[in-house]
């Protein structure tokens, strides 16, 4: 019903056996030596591009930062071969037990139950026009609550959810600005706190409200400066910057051999009523919305050469006696930037984590590029999503 089975599992069950005999008008079998044995045919076997090992530290990874930051929302984490796209690991917060799926093993969803149940109880109460009594309203309501939390468990957020990408996001805007010839290395900008753009009627601050002064395109993007990104859309334009918006792949499904991909309808403004202000708040990666699957797959063309791969979790279909009768093969949706462009960008995003706000990522011996993220939820006051996308050994990602 979820998952790889989902998908796969017209291959995976195979044909039963049967055994034709003849029997009477009224079913009583005869008795003669006519029988007809048709053999069972044995399903294909998968093999997956999950890394246990990765899997294991993803989630173990998201399960320590939950309990560390206090994380209300759950949490989501990929490893994939950015030059492949095949998926090494793939996890979601909260998780269930496969082996007892029904039960709801999350602290975090349990604590929520009672809460959910009055709210339903009192949402029933208010449309009650069957006119059931309170206790069967309560039942209803805490069939329902049950049944939330146990969808909520079972789903993959790194599939079927959207998100705000933040900062993370700037690295597209880096590549599609070098591609275009709009920033240059030597380039610098000044960061004074915030910016005003005409038809917003308060200014849009950076993350330091005191500013970053003058600076270059690298320790801007090492700074996370919003203002010196807004600077940069501004330099591509609506179009240039939709047109990358497209070519990144943020406006199209991924196409993952997965089921439960998140609807991308309304997650992004239409190119015609895209605004001024849209573009500078756009350009520093907020009030739109990508999937986890999307994110991963743009970043990896910034950084890859400056293909947009398309990701997959199955490595290969074969017979019972390990014949193998399909093989994935990396399928390149486009070329996005050009393998200079992808150089260029890589190498300052290396150094956002030796010397700017990546540096947690930081690992004496290897070399590691990244960008880091946080959005505030326009939606929800006080929430911010935070997030990191991070590749290694930077000078040849795997």
């Amino acid at each position: 019903a979820y998952g790889i089975e989902a998908v796969y599992n017209d291959m995976l069950e195979g044909t039963p056996g049967r055994v034709y005999t003849t029997r009477t008008a009224g079913g009583t079998e005869r008795y003669n030596a006519y029988a007809e044995y048709v053999d069972a045919q044995d399903g294909y076997n998968l093999t997956l591009t999950i890394d246990t090992t990765i899997q294991a530290y993803l989630e173990k990874a998201l399960e320590e930062g939950i309990q560390e930051f206090d994380v209300r929302n759950g949490a989501f984490g990929i490893a994939m071969d950015p030059k492949t796209g095949a998926i090494l690991g793939i996890a979601s917060s909260p998780d269930f037990d496969p082996n007892n799926y029904a039960q709801i093993t999350n602290d975090l969803l349990n604590s929520q139950l009672e809460q959910n149940k009055a709210e339903i109880f009192q949402s029933l109460k208010a449309n009650n026009t069957e006119n059931l009594t309170d206790s069967e309203l309560m039942a209803k309501a805490e069939s329902q609550a049950v049944s939330d939390a146990r969808t909520t468990q079972w789903r993959s957020r790194a599939i079927d959810s959207r998100y705000e990408p933040g900062s993370t996001f700037k690295a597209l805007v880096l590549a599609a600005a070098f591609e275009e010839g709009v920033v240059d290395e030597d380039d610098t900008f000044y960061c004074s706190g915030s910016v005003t753009i005409p038809g917003y009627p308060k200014p849009i601050n950076c993350s330091k409200k005191t500013g970053h002064g003058r600076q270059t395109l690298a320790e801007a993007v090492g700074n996370s400066c919003n203002p010196a990104f807004m600077e940069i859309g501004s330099r591509l334009g609506k179009d240039k910057f939709y047109d990358y918006f497209e070519a990144f792949g943020m406006l199209e499904s991924t196409g993952i051999d997965l089921p439960g991909e998140a609807s991308l309808a309304g997650g992004m403004w239409s190119r015609e009523k895209m605004s001024n202000v849209d573009l500078a708040v756009a350009s520093f990666g907020q009030r739109f919305e990508v999937t986890p699957l999307q994110m991963i797959c743009g970043f990896s063309a910034v950084i890859n050469g400056g293909n947009l791969v398309k990701p997959y979790v199955v490595q290969s279909i074969s017979t019972k006696d390990g014949t193998v009768i399909q093989n994935t093969q990396t399928e390149v949706v486009r070329q996005v930037v050009s393998q200079q462009t992808s150089q260029r960008a890589a190498d300052i995003l290396e150094q956002v984590v030796s010397k700017g706000t990546g540096k947690n990522a930081y690992v004496a011996g290897y070399r590691i590029g990244g960008k880091t993220g946080s959005s505030e939820v326009k939606t929800e006051e006080d929430r911010t999503i935070v997030s990191f996308m991070g590749y290694a050994p930077a000078d040849d990602p795997q």
